[in-house]
């Protein structure tokens, strides 16, 4: 009797450590998901990441120069962002209006940085965010949140959040042409349509990628990484994931 309770208790003290030790995506459902925890989800989490560009690199400063894969330019021209799991601009989805931004008085030494976040718009921990910061307490139960977390996913998104304007010059054409997940050991997969959705001097931009059959992704965790690249004339962003990390509920969402 005394060995049956000794192993209970050993089963729940290892049980209470690990869920210690887990993420607030592991431990809660989202609907009891802070406000602090959706922004995290949205901004610096397995399934979305900064990425600092250089001002200067971009034509926005003192010329050309060359930021390390952190370039870019600024225009228009693009259709607006309804893509299948867009939820339109009014989301507050904690990445391009004002977090993160680098820079102050420019000298010599220090150039001036603005912080974009490249995150998996159709990966299901992303889309419950989105729900729970549009419709707060009533993200369970709002009709309009179950459709679009159910909603069957035909292409993979990755957003590239919080642009500036004036950076984007490249035309729509080639940035997508430009965009791209890049196994190694594997072919690139081309983004098949990019669009954006502008929110005040900042554009979001969806590059939207294929799936396989049944709108299963084409990337395996097997792959261990994969990066997101965006490249056209000055324009280069890019960012690598691990797909290890991006399991959520047992499965792999990207």
């Amino acid at each position: 009797m005394k060995k049956a309770c000794l192993s209970v208790l050993v089963a729940l003290f290892f049980g209470a450590a690990t869920l210690i030790g887990a993420e607030f995506w592991e431990k809660k459902k989202y609907p009891e998901w802070t406000e602090k925890e959706v922004r995290k989800m949205l901004s610096d989490s397995p399934w979305a990441r900064p990425v600092e560009i250089r001002l200067d690199a971009m034509g926005a400063g003192r010329g050309g120069g060359g930021a390390r894969g952190r370039r870019g330019g600024g225009g228009g021209g693009f259709p607006d962002a309804s893509v299948g799991t867009g939820m339109g601009g009014g989301v507050d989805e904690g990445g391009g209006g004002g977090m993160g931004r680098g820079g102050g008085i420019p000298t010599p030494d220090v150039i001036p940085t603005v912080t974009v976040h490249v995150r998996w718009r159709t990966a299901l921990p992303i889309k419950q965010a989105l729900v729970r910061a549009r419709f707060g307490d009533e993200a369970s139960s709002s009709p309009e949140a179950a459709k679009f977390l159910s909603a069957q996913e035909t292409h993979c998104i990755v957003e590239i959040a919080g642009v500036p304007a004036p950076m984007l010059r490249a035309k729509p054409d080639e940035l997508k042409a430009g965009a791209q997940l890049r196994i190694k050991d594997k072919p690139p997969i081309q983004a098949v349509d990019i669009k954006a959705g502008r929110d005040q001097n900042r554009v979001n931009l969806y590059l939207v990628f294929p799936r396989g059959q049944d709108g299963a992704p084409l990337i395996a965790v097997e792959d261990k990484e994969v990066e997101v690249v965006l490249k056209a004339g000055q324009l280069d962003i890019r960012r690598k994931f691990r797909l290890k990390e991006m399991i959520f509920d047992g499965k792999l969402e990207i």
